[in-house]
């Protein structure tokens, strides 16, 4: 498994921005850039290929050619790019599978309605036909083999303009579990009643504004504070134990660099620890 973007919709550095993080990020590079999110579970299936996937294609080397299935958490911009679709289409190579898409609830609706036949009348058919692309609906709270898993969808809390949730996965493989929380401003009633005792292996969620106390709750997002007093819930119901890898990911261009946000994490005091995800970095289910 890899992350392919750790970063929020701003990225490190923003390119309009000359703030202490952002000059940071030039200067040194490394893990302290930060493209927009997106994850490998394994060659075959991706958790939203977003904004920055051409790049990232070539600066981590991942070749996204034997990518059969893409679970898309939601609508914004920086998790889902359209064009992935054509630029498969004008591929040279030889590579003939379907790429099945998945989408929960209304993200589903708006691809269908309004992107696909927007793709129709520039006279993209192709991008539409089966031996190209697959648009698969999913519904929260339900169980679906995937790429010999078994995902579970359910509701995060995070809204966008075509969707009034966007979706945290629950996946399975084997006796393995993981579960991919960007986007979810804190874990819904609907997440924490599934969780629930399942003592995760891997749990990878946002710490989108790495500084303590700098949003209200229900804003779709989660700092610092909020990230660790929805750790302390996860950790009290059994969901999450000292044995699961938790790591923070969709992290904006503020308040902490890379280098200060891993020392952060290693000085939390909590029965759990944290590390901070970074781009091109592996890990193991």
């Amino acid at each position: 498994m890899k992350f392919l973007g750790t970063g929020a919709g701003g990225g490190t550095p923003n390119p309009f921005c000359r703030c202490r993080i952002c000059e940071n990020a030039r200067k040194f590079k490394g893990q302290e850039i930060r493209t927009r999110s997106s994850f490998l579970f394994d060659d075959k299936m991706a958790i939203d290929i977003g904004a920055d996937f051409f790049a990232q294609s070539f600066l981590y080397d991942a070749c996204f050619a034997e990518i059969e299935h893409v679970l898309y958490t939601h609508m914004h911009d920086d998790h889902i790019n359209y064009t992935m679709m054509w630029e498969r289409l004008v591929r040279r190579s030889n590579e003939h599978h379907t790429l099945n898409v998945y989408l929960v609830g209304d993200a589903y609706r708006f691809i269908t309605d309004f992107y696909m036949t927007s793709l129709l009348t520039k006279g993209c058919e192709t991008c539409l036909a089966p031996e190209n692309i697959n648009i698969v609906k999913l519904n929260m709270n339900s169980e679906y083999r995937i790429n010999n898993c078994i995902v579970t969808p359910v509701k995060a809390l995070h809204e966008t303009s075509f969707e009034k949730n966007g979706s945290n996965f629950l996946i399975k493989k084997e006796e393995k579990k993981l579960f991919y929380a960007l986007d979810t401003g804190g874990f819904s009633d609907e997440a924490l009643e599934l969780l629930r005792g399942t003592d995760l292996d891997v749990l990878i969620t946002e710490c989108t504004f790495p500084s303590e106390n700098y949003i209200r709750e229900n804003c779709g997002h989660m700092d610092l504070t909020l990230f660790l007093k929805n750790a302390d819930i996860l950790y009290s119901i059994g969901a999450i134990s000292k044995n699961t890898r938790v790591y923070i990911s969709h992290i904006e261009a503020m308040g902490m660099t890379h280098k200060e946000l891993c020392i952060y994490m290693e000085n939390i005091n909590r029965p759990y620890k944290v590390q901070t995800a970074y781009d091109n970095m592996e890990i193991e289910l």
